[in-house]
């Protein structure tokens, strides 16, 4: 289903609306593939070895009593990359709840991957490797401001159960609409009322970065988000996005704030905080 994370988004002083800003300088990392965003901008991720490995995985299938799915076996095999609901159809016309099996033994690659592989899987029309178009620098499917770190930036976090709404964020996304479904569903399931919505308000979730640095210096938890994305133009796309996961990065971009390869993550935040300390910062709740 994905994670969310905190991200805080430095800005320049401009005339520039401020929902124009930042989403215009979170765009280049929208993670979107084919009829979502310019063919210029995508990549092929190539998926060829994880579904080899799982093609030829010894795999356990058993329904759950609650009509789930677990899936034992396989070593390093990916089983995520499975279409579950493709293996369920076929325990279903075998007529069992359990199933052992190697696909490998039983068919190609080329005929597992259409058959029993996660959904939006294309050939590469040169290297004939299975995988998806997507863009190289995409982190986010969909993002709020504030969301459900709503206050963070100021030291404010708000707490408790609700669905957030915020007035700035990204354009509507057929995954957020997934989600907003499941959870009706689990609240019917489980006999709750709907979370009643909380309104994020813009100036919870902005901050000037001269203000965050001075929170830095004295070590104020708010002051160091999970992601830093540094202002459009500042430094190449790729650079501009510094994270902790999957891993502490990236490298150059930590070259560029003038810090060595055994920095961390606070020192980094320090560092771009000086850097554009003449900036403000708005907080935006990410989801991967």
């Amino acid at each position: 289903m994905g994670m969310f994370s905190v991200a805080y988004v430095l800005l320049p002083m401009s005339d520039t609306p401020p929902a124009a800003a930042i989403r215009a300088s979170l765009s280049p990392f929208e993670r979107g593939g084919r009829d979502e965003l310019p063919e210029s901008l995508l990549a092929f991720e190539d998926k060829t070895e994880t579904l080899r490995v799982l093609h030829e995985a010894a795999l356990t299938f058993a329904v759950t009593g609650r009509g789930g799915l677990r899936i034992e076996g396989g070593g390093d095999a990916a089983p995520w990359s499975l279409n579950t609901g493709a293996v369920r159809g076929e325990m279903d016309r075998r007529g069992t709840d359990h199933w052992q099996v190697r696909f490998a033994d039983t068919m190609a690659l080329d005929a597992f991957v259409p058959r029993y592989a996660a959904s939006g899987l294309e050939r590469h029309p040169v290297t004939g490797g299975w995988g998806r178009w997507l863009n190289p620098l995409g982190r986010w499917d969909w993002w709020d401001l504030g969301g459900r770190f709503d206050g963070r930036i100021i030291g404010d976090e708000r707490r408790g159960e609700g669905r957030r709404v915020a007035n700035v964020s990204s354009k509507p996304n057929r995954g957020r609409d997934l989600l907003v479904n499941l959870e009706e569903a689990l609240g019917d399931a489980l006999g709750r009322e709907p979370a009643a919505e909380i309104e994020v308000f813009n100036d919870r979730n902005v901050e000037l970065v001269a203000t965050l640095l001075a929170d830095a210096n004295e070590g104020r938890e708010h002051a160091f988000p999970g992601t830093l994305v540094l202002p459009p133009g500042a430094v190449e796309d790729r650079l501009r996005w510094l994270h902790t996961w999957p891993d502490l990065g990236p490298a150059d971009a930590f070259a560029w704030l003038g810090l060595s390869g055994d920095a961390e993550w606070r020192d980094a935040v320090r560092a771009a905080y000086g850097r554009f300390a003449d900036h403000w910062a708005a907080s935006v709740a990410y989801h991967f």
